[in-house]
């Protein structure tokens, strides 16, 4: 809900006005070109998270989604920090499967929702995190781990991404 609703909130600025993209073929007149240019600047996920963010932050469904997820949003701050008084960093994976073929989820909202499921948790609660390709699966295709710090520990996050590095590298 929440990621959906500030895709929704942060993109609503993208109107090849002030920022970002403006389609070649854009009208003079206002709406036209605000239609243009938001076609075919997005893709069809980020116009579908756009969507549902819209959906989320809409009068009749503002309280019944938006509030209750941001009281979710604080346990989940709460109980990470919990963790970060044991542990230096989380290693987890980035994605449930390795990278896809461009263009081969274009068709799978679902799959393609659930490809960066895992990312999620460290913009939910505000801490750093990094993806690291480290590996090729036996398909030929990529993946990685990500590794996530406490707040206002990106100088840690880095050096252990460093080190993971230079253990692949090796």
């Amino acid at each position: 809900m929440l990621t959906t609703a500030e895709a929704s909130s942060n993109l609503s600025r993208y109107d090849g006005v002030k920022y970002g993209f403006r389609a070649n073929q854009a009208k003079p007149e206002l709406t036209e070109m605000y239609k243009e240019t938001r076609s075919a600047g997005f893709g069809k996920e980020v116009k579908r998270r756009i969507m549902l963010g819209t959906f989320v932050l809409s009068a009749g469904y503002y309280d019944a989604y938006f509030t209750k997820a941001l009281k979710v949003r604080k346990l989940l701050f709460d109980q990470i920090q919990l963790i970060f008084n044991d542990f230096d960093c989380i290693i987890l994976p980035t994605s449930p499967s390795t990278a896809f073929k461009i263009g081969e989820k274009m068709d799978d909202p679902i799959g393609m929702y659930l490809a960066d499921i895992y990312t999620v948790m460290a913009n939910l609660v505000g801490i750093p995190a990094i993806s690291l390709p480290l590996f090729k699966h036996r398909n030929g295709m990529p993946f990685g781990l990500q590794v996530l710090t406490s707040r206002f520990n990106e100088l840690a996050l880095l050096r252990l991404s460093n080190q993971l590095m230079q253990q692949i590298d090796d």
